[in-house]
């Protein structure tokens, strides 16, 4: 996993571990990227079920917050 993907899914975990969601437009925020530059990243994590991606935004997914949690828990 690369370092944004890191970056990407411990900010989707802070926003989310309470039933929330992190929507684009905040993490083109927090990441200083834009949607164009996110996407191949958010793809990798999906493809790799740590995330999960609703109409409201991204959530960690289950893999996720057991990856999240013995890494930096």
């Amino acid at each position: 996993m690369s370092g944004i993907e890191n970056q990407i899914l411990q900010d989707i975990y802070r926003a989310s571990s309470e039933g929330g969601f992190l929507t684009m437009r905040d993490l083109e925020l927090n990441t200083s990227l834009t949607e164009w530059n996110l996407r191949p990243h958010l793809e990798d994590l999906k493809e790799a079920s740590m995330i999960v991606e609703h109409p409201e935004g991204f959530q960690v997914a289950p893999k996720g917050k057991h990856f999240y949690k013995s890494n930096w828990g």
